[in-house]
């Protein structure tokens, strides 16, 4: 027995939507398009708990060397800057998530 296929509401036509869907995605329609890109502080294995309260002149260059490496790194994904498709709404980019894609 084949598994139905999940559909998106694009893929779906006009006329099988009932009310209700025809309302959310002309409300979905017009919301803006907006990329995020997430830059967070990603722990050391030799940090352990002390990260949250070690202010060390080495930790703070440390992480702000991390941080400018990780910003350049995300700044070089030209894609990840553009603007999402319209109707995309929504995109999240997190340059410590790329394997994940």
């Amino acid at each position: 027995m084949e598994e139905p296929v999940e559909q998106s509401a694009e893929q779906v036509p006009e006329e099988l939507l009932t009310d209700e869907e025809r309302k959310l995605k002309s409300e979905l329609a017009d919301l803006p398009e907006i990329t995020i890109l997430q830059i967070i502080y990603q722990q050391k294995a030799y940090e352990g708990h002390a990260k949250d309260y070690e202010f060390s002149g080495t930790s703070m260059r440390e992480h702000w060397q991390s941080g400018y490496e990780d910003t350049k790194r995300t700044l070089k994904r030209r894609d990840w800057i553009a603007m999402p498709p319209n109707g995309h709404g929504i995109v999240v980019h997190d340059v410590h998530r790329e394997e994940d894609r």
